[in-house]
């Protein structure tokens, strides 16, 4: 449901609040209207005269205790309905498969982020717009009262002016839009700075492309639209504010000389007309505002309807379980990757076999291979294109993927190290668990410890990132650990250490281990080795060890 869509149906409440206020409004400005008017003219009240201030305080007092009313009411709405709006932007995320999150792109969802802190000013807009329609709206009533003939007139050149200014707005809106666009493509260009600050560092022609070609260009045309947005703006105000001299020339050349307009109909003609200058300077410094708004929510309904094309119907309940992993099977288990055209960019071949409880295997092959692809299948991040994924003998469907993923612990090439400790484990160094794996990943003394926030510093080179990401995968206590290239920032003795005594020893624990690795020299450490080549599986050593059994035996 849209943001606006929400707001309306939320706010038939707010409804009766606007009437309520729109009333009190009404009564004052008209009162006001006639309080001034009469005042020049030195004459007393149609009505009440012997308590015109009284009146008049009353009218006032009345209208500013229901407006503050009204304004606080929409303020509570609009950010309760923003959190739900934000909240369910965020719960959609977070149960969306990682290929739709893949397809989806970060940036999509900063933007989106943001754009929900731009709806925040709908109360604003709402309140001013309403209050300044209304004061319009009855000074054209008393125009329309004192003279239709004038009144008409006034209003008439009033539209004229309306519409040469909504017709600017329109080109406006379309350059805003342009400015989002840009602000997402932004987002990327700033992102694979940060993440590859240190490639941009190794490369003169990598670095001058990015900033040149690709993030001053991507700004300098946002800012060549913001110039030109706003100088169209500020064209437009001013524009609408020497307009009111068009209108009081009108008012004290035009009506006076062809419509016979008194003295005191023109001096009420010309203080309605100062009256109304406020109110429509407030909705003309309302449009950019509305326009931002407009364009956020469109963005927003967008965005929303880009998360309701993907699958987040499954409802994740950490208390849910299977049984302790045995094995998994693959049965003609296929993955295809396709371009935006639809066009086959990368097949992997159906695959058959079995990891069964404390193997250590290992999975090989060049690079383009397919062993990154069935990483990402065997940990449940991507869905088969064809065939099914069996564990323990039973059936994996859709909606227990994320049960699947969560029976082992997986670190990946690019795997992210969280700021914040979102696993709840015990990081202090009174933890015999924790004391006992950071000896065994030779961190001892190296890591800083935040006691107070039960949180350890990530200031670490990137070795030393992937070892106290292992303590954290083995601190899961999960039974099946997945390591793609875990070993290749590691210096060559910790490599070493790690084939030879590492994996040796988590074996050993009962961990079934499969890891990713162009490491050849320690082949000889694995119990089982896969090779990938072109997208298929052309060696598995079980299947030959196997085979080799069978013909023994046959002999």
């Amino acid at each position: 449901m849209s943001f606006l869509r929400t707001l309306l149906h939320k706010s038939r409440g707010a409804l009766a609040f606007m009437i309520l206020l729109g009333l009190f409004n009404s009564v004052l400005n008209a009162g006001l209207l006639i309080f001034i008017n009469n005042t020049i003219l030195d004459k007393d009240l149609p009505f009440l005269p012997e308590y015109e201030w009284q009146v008049f305080v009353g009218i006032v007092l009345s209208s500013l205790l229901v407006a503050r009313f009204f304004q606080t009411y929409m303020i509570k709405l609009t950010n309760n309905i923003l959190y739900s709006f934000e909240m369910g932007i965020l719960k959609k995320l977070r149960f969306a498969s990682f290929e739709d999150f893949e397809s989806l792109g970060s940036e999509k969802a900063y933007t989106a982020i943001n754009d929900t802190k731009v709806l925040a000013n709908v109360p604003e807009v709402i309140l001013n717009a309403l209050n300044s329609l209304i004061i319009m709206g009855c000074c054209f009533g008393y125009l329309f009262w004192i003279s239709p003939v004038g009144g008409g007139l006034v209003v008439a050149a009033m539209m004229v002016l309306l519409v040469v200014y909504l017709v600017r707005n329109y080109a406006i809106e379309k350059q805003l839009n342009e400015a989002r666009d840009l602000q997402n493509t932004y987002y990327k260009y700033f992102s694979d700075m940060l993440r590859g600050f240190k490639e941009l560092k190794m490369s003169l022609v990598r670095n001058n492309n990015i900033f040149d070609n690709f993030l001053i260009k991507n700004r300098q045309r946002t800012r060549d639209i913001q110039i030109s947005t706003s100088t169209k703006y500020m064209d437009n105000e001013l524009t609408g504010s020497y307009s009111w001299y068009i209108i009081l020339g009108i008012t004290m050349f035009v009506l006076p000389s062809f419509f016979n307009l008194n003295a005191e109909k023109t001096t009420a003609f010309l203080v309605t007309i100062l009256y109304m200058i406020g109110p429509v300077a407030i909705l003309v410094t309302l449009i950019p505002t509305y326009t931002a708004v407009k364009i956020s929510a469109q963005r927003l309904n967008l965005f929303e309807h880009l998360l309701d094309s993907i699958d987040t119907s499954v409802d994740i309940d950490p208390s849910t379980t299977i049984e302790k992993f045995e094995s998994i099977r693959f049965e003609d288990v296929s993955y295809e990757y396709s371009s935006a055209d639809r066009k086959q960019t990368f097949y992997l071949e159906p695959l058959n076999l079995e990891i069964n409880k404390g193997e250590l295997i290992f999975v090989v092959g060049g690079n383009g291979s397919g062993k990154s692809t069935f990483a990402k299948l065997l940990t449940g991040l991507y869905r088969p294109y064809t065939g099914n994924i069996l564990f323990n003998g039973e059936k994996i469907s859709n909606d227990e993927h994320y049960v699947y993923s969560n029976q082992m612990a997986a670190i990946f090439t690019d795997n992210y190290l969280f700021t914040e400790n979102y696993d709840d484990f015990d990081l202090s160094p009174n933890n015999p668990e924790f004391a006992e794996l950071t000896e065994f990943m030779n961190l001892t003394g190296i890591l800083n410890y935040n006691e107070e926030e039960n949180k350890i510093d990530n200031y670490l080179s990137k070795g030393q990132q992937k070892r106290l990401a292992l303590i954290y995968a083995l601190m899961e206590k999960k039974d099946l650990l997945v390591l793609d290239e875990w070993a290749a920032e590691q210096d060559p003795r910790f490599r070493e250490y790690f084939y030879k005594t590492v994996v040796q020893e988590l074996q050993k624990r009962g961990k079934t281990v499969v890891a990713i690795t162009h490491d050849d020299e320690y082949y000889s450490c694995a119990s089982r080795i896969i090779k990938f080549n072109f997208g298929k599986i052309v060696m598995d050593s079980a299947n030959l060890a196997r085979s080799v059994s069978n013909v023994v035996q046959q002999h």
